[in-house]
């Protein structure tokens, strides 16, 4: 018979022997998203660590990439305490958060109810998550980390299905042929995934500011910057500083582009358009990736350190 390990439960004593401080947890699991995506059923993006947010400091801040909502995450070492409880609640009031989530080595009974509270009395599409993070051993094996659910929104919140119809199968396809060109010419380009939807949405290092590629209802195929910080006027003193820089953007770009207020709307957009549908022909939607994939890059190169160097507050 074969013989199996013991598994051993570290304390948090071992756990800041690994991140001496909450930064570089943040750092730690900012660079491994992926293990809460896949625990949530999410396609967060991290755009930034210790975010700004009136005279205090968000640890993570990013986009779920298929609800496109902003996400603060909160982490602190041992016990949850109201103090970081009450973070995750300002900070996404302040930055009107989709999904707030609460990181502890163990999050106590109090804060369970408080956070399970929070998201029977709050809208459908805001949800609260408490997730614990243990290290766990197998006899003498490296530490390796184990994050569990212990609060979650109801059932009433859950997503609703995605949508597989012939046509946002072939924006899927279309989409994760585009990401494939991106990651051979960039392999961290981005962690965000092609979905069934019309558009793609990538970040760009800072929340609330989104690099996009999407198809129009007029055909017309864009790579964009779009602008929602949750506040309308700070989208427009960012579409406002960033148009500041309207010549040299261009310049670089090596387009005019389209400079969109969306005056009716709450969001921003800067983009360049070409002609395009999904229904065209394999031929036609391979020039759109080749016209796509080199601007995706260019725009990301251009408006990443702009964008970042915003100010809002």
């Amino acid at each position: 018979m074969t013989e199996i390990g013991e598994i051993k439960k570290l304390g948090s004593k071992k756990i800041k022997e690994i991140w001496p401080n909450e930064r570089d947890l943040s750092n730690w699991i900012a660079k491994h998203i992926e293990l809460l995506n896949d625990l949530l059923n999410t396609q967060i993006e991290i755009e930034g660590i210790e975010v700004p947010a009136q005279n205090f400091f968000i640890d993570l801040m990013g986009t779920d990439k298929i609800s496109q909502v902003p996400v603060i995450i909160e982490n602190q070492f041992g016990k949850s305490d109201h103090d970081h409880l009450g973070k995750l609640i300002t900070y996404s009031s302040v930055k009107e958060a989709g999904i707030a989530i609460l990181i502890s080595n163990e999050i106590q009974y109090a804060h369970r109810k408080a956070i399970n509270w929070q998201n029977q009395i709050t809208p459908d599409d805001m949800t609260f998550y408490g997730v614990e993070l243990e290290l766990l051993q197998i006899d003498d094996s490296k530490p390796a980390p184990y994050f569990r659910i212990v609060a979650e929104p109801p059932p009433r919140k859950s997503k609703p299905p995605i949508d597989k119809s012939p046509k946002n199968i072939r924006y899927q396809a279309f989409f994760d042929k585009l990401r494939k060109k991106l990651l051979e010419k960039n392999p961290n380009f981005t962690r965000a995934k092609a979905l069934y939807q019309s558009w793609w949405s990538l970040g760009i290092g800072r929340a609330g500011f989104i690099l996009g590629v999407n198809f129009t209802i007029d055909d017309r195929f864009r790579v964009e910057i779009y602008i929602d910080t949750g506040n309308k006027e700070f989208n427009e003193k960012a579409f406002e500083a960033l148009k500041e820089n309207r010549v040299y953007i261009e310049k670089e770009i090596g387009n005019k582009l389209e400079w969109d207020r969306l005056t009716e709307k709450r969001a921003c957009r800067i983009y360049l358009p070409t002609k395009g549908s999904i229904d065209d022909s394999e031929e036609e939607l391979d020039k759109l990736i080749n016209w796509g994939c080199p601007l995706l890059i260019k725009f990301k190169e251009v408006f990443g350190p702009l964008v970042k160097n915003v100010q809002l507050d």
